[in-house]
């Protein structure tokens, strides 16, 4: 069997600690809020980081993200070159951060060793459904985790929902009539992240939060979960969203796990937000 090291960032959302007992390095990405810098997961709580941002001090500002550093990457290189470790590093799409460009910089000044940087292109919930299902794993070759990478990355699939177009128009994915338009009829657009290209893209667009759960329940039907691989449901700032999203879905889910949406993407889909991520079977 060969001998690896996993190497994410913090907006998958396993916590450090849960990393090193899966074996897996978690880097975190630098939120830039109200004049601090902050470390993703390390120097605020989550909880505590959507209470200044969703508060009325908060609205002032909109945070920034910096990406992991290459000299954050050629360490934990060094560290796992030493111990025989292959590094595999599944960071944030390079669509919605520079951390992937980052991790190949690093990755340059080792010449010919074995170290791989995949860009994943999703996120969040997503890229930690990929890491757990990985983890439960062994593989003999290099070649079997590759091939079993590129087959989750093909089968991964991210639905989530905002209550609110507020922050998505914000952060600039929005423009501000779409949002003042679309909140005014209620409508909630349906979020995925893109295999291709690993931008967020808009799926639907439907008129109150019960027509988005049961919207979403239609792709699921269309997309079906294998179930011999982890499921996660993501939130914002409210787990009883998450709740009652899957209470909307098949009964057949019942072993999942709930993750917080980091704040690096949790602050353009606001407060209440909620996502569903899994494995399909097609």
């Amino acid at each position: 069997m060969i001998k690896y090291r996993i190497i994410t960032d913090s907006s998958c959302g396993i916590t450090v600690q849960e990393g090193e007992k899966l074996n897996v390095t978690i880097l975190p990405l630098t939120l830039l809020y109200m004049g601090k810098e902050y470390k993703d997961g390390i120097d605020i709580k989550t909880d505590d980081f959507y209470q200044l941002l969703f508060s009325k001090e908060g609205q002032m500002d909109f945070p920034k993200t910096s990406m992991v550093s290459p000299l954050e990457f050629s360490k934990i290189y060094e560290e796992c070159l030493a111990k025989g470790e292959i590094p595999i590093v599944l960071p944030i799409s390079s669509s919605l951060s520079a951390t992937y460009q980052s991790a190949c910089i690093a990755k340059e000044a080792f010449g010919d060793k074995k170290i791989y940087v995949i860009d994943t292109k999703t996120a969040l919930g997503a890229l930690k459904v990929l890491i757990l299902a990985l983890t439960s794993k062994s593989f003999n070759t290099i070649t079997d985790l590759l091939d079993e990478i590129n087959y989750l990355l093909q089968h991964i699939r991210f639905y989530a929902v905002p209550l609110t177009l507020e922050y998505l128009y914000r952060g600039g994915r929005l423009s501000k009539t779409s949002a003042l338009l679309g909140n005014l009829l209620n409508l909630k657009p349906i979020l995925t992240v893109d295999n291709n290209t690993g931008k967020v893209l808009p799926l639907a667009k439907v008129r109150g939060i019960k027509h988005a759960y049961l919207k979403i329940n239609d792709f699921i039907k269309e997309n079906p979960i294998d179930f011999n691989y982890p499921l996660d449901f993501g939130y914002s700032s409210d787990i009883k969203n998450a709740n009652e999203l899957k209470s909307y879905l098949s009964d057949d889910i019942t072993i999942y796990t709930m993750t917080q949406i980091s704040p690096v993407v949790g602050a353009h889909v606001g407060p209440n937000a909620c996502a569903i991520f899994y494995i399909c079977k097609k």
